[in-house]
């Protein structure tokens, strides 16, 4: 299947700014291909102190999320090191269509493949459970490079260049990234009968329609469209993390989600099955809060509502 992105709807202007960030990025991209790991990593380093100077809004969100992961106020450099990590994930989107699969299987440690195979060898598909931690986008590769093929979403963007333009990055190993849409949902229920792997970053309800589940020492909307994928399958989840390694080298978790019992009762279901993500989420978050790179607030000053 092409993909055709849904703002690809006829022309448009594109303005000066949008044009000069875009050629910035494919520069940088560019870059990735060339400039060693090594020297990278330490200018990424200072590259995210200065994001973490200049952006108070997310500074503050960081705060917020820590506060929760951690039980308590986070410092300055715990709270400083989530922008350090962000801008070397971004580094390493640059560098996804420079890695060939043999780079790629070198530089990330797998651990858990057989939980995939098995789940592959139930015919159903896999639901592949993620979080915004690591740098889950370059190590996420790492699905195709095991011989999987793999359809994920990813959230529209304010523009639909830059939407295209990390759509491309993300897409040069050989998964297929779709904008979330009904459309896409309908690709997802193919991909599954496919057996193929749907991946889902599911630690953040960008929708806002979610259900209200507990999530460390709070409340918060949850998205529930892996469990309900799971539920309307019978697909089963895999929780697949990545996280960074100080050596520079990466790993891949592949787990199986606990049981959940099913009472029959479609929506009960998909909230038992979207609070054991949940849980589970939380576990690995809780071990490396400084690789859990969400810049905005997780949990709603006024609370999340009602349900």
């Amino acid at each position: 299947m092409v993909h055709v992105s849904l703002y690809v709807a006829g022309h448009r202007a594109i303005s000066l700014k949008t044009r000069v960030l875009i050629a910035g990025l494919e520069a940088l991209s560019w870059l990735a291909g060339v400039v060693p790991r090594a020297v990278a990593e330490p200018v990424c380093r200072v590259a995210g102190l200065v994001w973490y100077a200049g952006v108070q809004t997310a500074r503050d969100a960081v705060r917020d999320n820590l506060r929760h992961v951690l039980g308590r106020q986070p410092t300055q450099l715990e709270i400083a090191r989530v922008f350090q990590y962000g801008a070397l994930n971004y580094w390493d989107t640059f560098a996804i269509p420079h890695v060939n699969r043999a780079a790629l299987v070198k530089l990330v440690d797998v651990h858990g493949d057989e939980h995939l195979a098995a789940a592959h060898a139930q015919g159903k598909g896999i639901i592949a459970c993620t979080a915004h931690l690591g740098s889950v986008a370059f190590v996420g590769q790492i699905v195709p490079a095991l011989g999987y093929a793999m359809v994920g979403l990813i959230e529209p963007l304010a523009s639909p260049e830059l939407f295209e333009f990390f759509a491309r990055q993300r897409n040069a190993q050989g998964a297929r990234l779709l904008p979330i849409s009904t459309g896409a949902l309908r690709e997802l229920l193919r991909a599954l009968r496919r057996n193929e792997v749907v991946g889902l970053v599911s630690d953040r309800d960008v929708t806002g329609s979610g259900p209200v589940v507990p999530f460390f020492d709070a409340l918060t909307r949850f998205p529930d469209g892996a469990a309900a994928l799971a539920v309307r399958t019978g697909a089963p989840i895999i929780v697949a993390i990545s996280t960074r390694n100080a050596n520079g080298r990466f790993n891949a978790l592949f787990e199986p989600l606990p049981p959940v019992a099913m009472s029959g009762d479609t929506k009960q279901d998909v909230l038992a099955v979207t609070r054991a993500v949940a849980r589970r989420l939380e576990y690995h978050i809780a071990n490396h809060p400084e690789q859990w790179t969400v810049f905005q607030r997780r949990w709603p000053e006024d609370g999340p509502g009602e349900e």
